[in-house]
């Protein structure tokens, strides 16, 4: 009975009793809150709820709560990223990634990682995508009928979307209206979402690959998958995670022994890498010399507006 006792780990939520108005249950869910921010940690039982918390807490719930109206209102933004092909002697413009962002009539301008985070953990991360789609979808669109420019759009596809039913019909649809092609609309799935449940994710992108759309493993080496079934995965493209050419900025030999590899399983799997997070020359060059085949990063350009993307074309 006392080694199992010594197993055991409590962990305890505290809310002051100091506003006797508020009702129990809701007393409650503070004290749980308290609780839950210390899952995991095994050298702190004890969390009390305080004020830092209370404003997370209305923060949150206010982003939650204003969601619809962020769509309604297009308080939400989507941003381009370019992406350059670095594989001959000039680099050339290729491909964009579609990124959201949220100016709040309250907040100002929203860090993504700040709500997507949060709408991921609530299932709400399906109404930004879907917003994100039907831009992104639509300036490719306006792309070429203003410009002649034909620039395929990468876009998120979030666990949740994996469990829609109507996916497929929601993408195809997004096509027919605007007048383009699988190729242009890319999409991308984080790696963790492989690993978390991968049978369901291999059938819905296997059909999304038959009728024609490019998948891209999003955050590649950041995740825990299975080198035994990378070749069963259905990918077009390997996105290599930015910490480690932040890591190589940093001077950890070991990551840039990582890149190589990643290099290395992307020849195998007859793929193209897409390296993100390129900010110097030295990082442009080093990796057209290791053989990597794309790359997106502030050393080309920050995620900027459609109004601005256009610049891109010029160059």
């Amino acid at each position: 009975a006392i080694s199992d006792a010594a197993n055991i780990h409590i962990r305890l939520g505290v809310y002051p009793d100091t506003d006797h108005s508020m009702p129990m249950q809701r007393r409650f869910e503070r004290a749980r809150s308290a609780c839950t921010k210390i899952r995991g940690n095994y050298s702190q039982s004890i969390m009390v709820y305080d004020d830092e918390m209370h404003s997370k807490e209305v923060f949150s719930e206010n982003l939650i709560n204003g969601i619809h109206q962020a769509v309604s209102e297009k308080q939400f933004k989507v941003f381009y990223q370019p992406k350059y092909n670095i594989t001959g002697e000039k680099p050339y413009l290729c491909s964009a990634e579609a990124l959201i962002r949220w100016i709040h009539p309250e907040y100002g301008m929203v860090s993504p990682g700040a709500f997507i985070p949060l709408f991921e953990d609530n299932g709400l991360i399906q109404v930004v995508d879907n917003f994100v789609w039907r831009e992104a979808a639509a300036q490719v669109r306006k792309w070429r009928e203003e410009y002649g420019v034909t620039v395929p759009v990468s876009v998120n596809l979030s666990r949740v979307d994996i469990y829609d039913p109507e996916l497929e019909q929601k993408l195809e649809d997004l096509l027919d209206i605007n007048d383009i092609t699988p190729k242009e609309l890319k999409l991308e799935v984080t790696e963790s979402a492989y690993s978390e449940d991968a049978k369901k994710l291999i059938e819905t992108v296997q059909r999304l690959r038959d009728k024609g759309f490019e998948i891209e493993m999003d955050d590649f080496g950041s995740g825990y998958s299975s080198l035994n079934m990378i070749s069963s995965l259905p990918i077009d493209v390997l996105k290599m995670d930015m910490k480690f050419i932040q890591n190589v900025r940093s001077g950890v030999d070991k990551d840039m022994h990582m890149i190589e590899l990643v290099l290395d399983i992307a020849r195998y799997l007859n793929v193209p890498v897409v390296a993100e997070g390129v900010e110097t020359a030295e990082e442009v060059q080093l990796l057209h010399d290791i053989g990597c085949d794309i790359i997106q990063g502030y050393y080309f350009s920050k995620p900027v507006p459609p109004e601005e993307f256009v610049n891109f074309f010029e160059k």
